[in-house]
């Protein structure tokens, strides 16, 4: 049924942006009457003895991979190119009034111009223009960077738009008499093609793989964050569909989903999810955000799973193991991206799964029966069977290695046995580093200004948070937001070591 509740709401969706365009735009009053309306209608003229053949992105009101995106290869030969052929318009940014590090590092590391390139639109005429695309996407970037508690209206008014903001202005490329309205940035971001915006993330990944220098020893997680909306909580227009509701918002692509415990913040939460593919480094560990995908906050996490496993290897990352929490625990999704995409999914084990027969709940160590006094040993896995399990005894040992076959198979499964057994001392290890995929999640939101949202639709929504998490590559890749180690005072160092 849950399904189904799901396509209603894509179909009710589809009706509304196709015959009501400007739904945004007319009074609360007639926004109730016309979701309540077509809800109904919808719900009404439904086929519930069929079987829902919708495609998995529609499904989930998220934007499907692009097919004409660029690979991190791709994109390093075309920025190649770019460079080596002879230019007939450039863009020419003064960075003399930059005086802040941070801003002047990620000025000149750039090539805007190639970015502006990656930006523009198919009938783009260089000639003429008061704004370029790449100004535009700057000063989103700057918002992000130095501004994220400010609303658009007044960080245009007063942090673009001032003349006395030399060094904001210089870092966008302005010429005096030029100003941005907050306006043109809403146009940018919603009319800004899904496609051109994952080049240009491709880009940054690119940039920040090769200037970063991680360590040989790296693999990625997947995990997702709340990002809640200035709406109203409560619906424009609901329906009972079986034991649960389906509900249209303000905006009309959010909708109501749960946010893991905190003591300050409610249960529910009215928005969308960031689901997102985090490279770990293992030596360090640290982990950096890479591309993420935006999806309304009702849907459950393992949904997105493979999803991002493909949108990775659509850009050209070498995936080997991608870990994630006990949502992401479904035998069956982990087997089928094992077959398909060759990446091995590590989980947490779930806590309700229950251990097979003649397994130590404490050590994990699998016996073949429980008159065995030695564990098995690991042999690998069995592409039909499961993990498989030899007889660990030495010859002479063990009085019944003449009454037995010496060999047991335990089927893979979303707890201790999933596609690498959690008894390894080595897969312990990799599912504790993943506490560190927290830090990447609460600075998006807090020092990049993703909570709460200050954008209304999914469209643009997208937009703000890729561009979110371009600064926050940018900024790890400047490296002057390191907190320093406080020096201990000597004078007490002293005292202690005499006490």
């Amino acid at each position: 049924m849950d399904i189904k509740r799901k396509d209603i709401k894509r179909i009710v969706l589809k009706e509304l942006k196709k015959h009501f365009p400007k739904f945004k735009g007319l009074t609360k009053k007639q926004k109730k009457a016309i979701a309540q309306q077509v809800l109904e209608q919808v719900c009404q003229d439904y086929d519930f003895s069929k079987d829902v053949e919708t495609d998995k992105y529609e499904l989930l009101n998220v934007e499907p991979i692009p097919q004409n995106i660029y690979s991190l290869h791709q994109i390093e030969e075309l920025h190649d190119n770019f460079n080596a052929g002879t230019l007939p318009f450039k863009i020419k940014h003064n960075s003399k009034a930059i005086k802040d590090p941070e801003l002047k590092t990620i000025h000149e590391m750039v090539d805007w111009a190639f970015v502006n390139q990656l930006l523009a639109p198919d009938n783009y005429f260089a000639a003429g223009r008061e704004i370029f695309p790449v100004q535009l996407f700057k000063a989103e970037l700057l918002k992000s960077l130095k501004y994220p508690e400010l609303s658009y209206r007044k960080f245009c008014e007063k942090e673009i738009n001032n003349n006395e903001r030399k060094e904001n202005r210089a870092f966008i490329g302005l010429k005096a008499n030029k100003k941005i309205d907050h306006s043109q940035l809403s146009q940018f971001r919603s009319n800004l093609p899904y496609e051109k915006l994952v080049n240009v993330m491709v880009y940054f990944i690119h940039l920040f793989l090769n200037e970063k220098k991680l360590s040989k020893n790296i693999f990625y997680a997947v995990d997702s964050t709340e990002l809640a909306e200035r709406i109203r909580t409560f619906p424009l227009a609901k329906i009972k569909v079986g034991a649960k509701h389906i509900r249209i918002y303000q905006d009309i692509d959010a909708d109501c989903g749960t946010r893991s415990q905190k003591r300050d913040k409610a249960k529910f939460v009215v928005g969308y999810r960031l689901h997102t593919l985090t490279v770990i480094d293992a030596e360090k560990e640290v982990a950096f955000p890479l591309l993420s995908v935006l999806a309304p906050a009702n849907h459950h996490d393992s949904n997105f799973l493979e999803i991002l496993v493909h949108f990775g290897q659509a850009i050209g990352l070498d995936l080997n193991i991608v870990i994630g929490d006990q949502a992401y625990g479904d035998e069956e999704g982990s087997e089928y991206i094992q077959t398909k995409h060759s990446v091995t999914i590590l989980n947490e084990p779930k806590e309700k799964k229950k251990l097979p027969k003649f397994v130590d709940p404490k050590t994990y160590q699998v016996y073949l029966n429980p008159y065995c006094e030695t564990s098995m040993r690991y042999c690998g896995k069995d592409e039909s069977n499961g993990h498989e399990f030899h007889c660990g005894a030495e010859t002479g040992q063990c009085p019944l290695e003449y009454s037995c076959d010496k060999v047991r198979y335990i089927p893979i499964d979303s707890g201790v046995f999933g596609q690498i057994p959690y008894m390894f001392d080595e897969t312990q290890k990799i599912l504790a580093m993943r506490k560190v995929i927290e830090r990447p999640f609460n600075l998006l939101k807090h020092r990049e200004g993703l909570e709460p949202l200050r954008t209304i639709g999914k469209k643009t929504t997208t937009t703000v948070a890729a561009i979110a998490n371009i600064a926050t590559l940018l900024i790890e890749i400047a490296a002057y937001r390191k907190k320093k180690v406080k020096q201990k005072n000597k004078q007490l160092k002293l005292f202690s070591k005499a006490a």
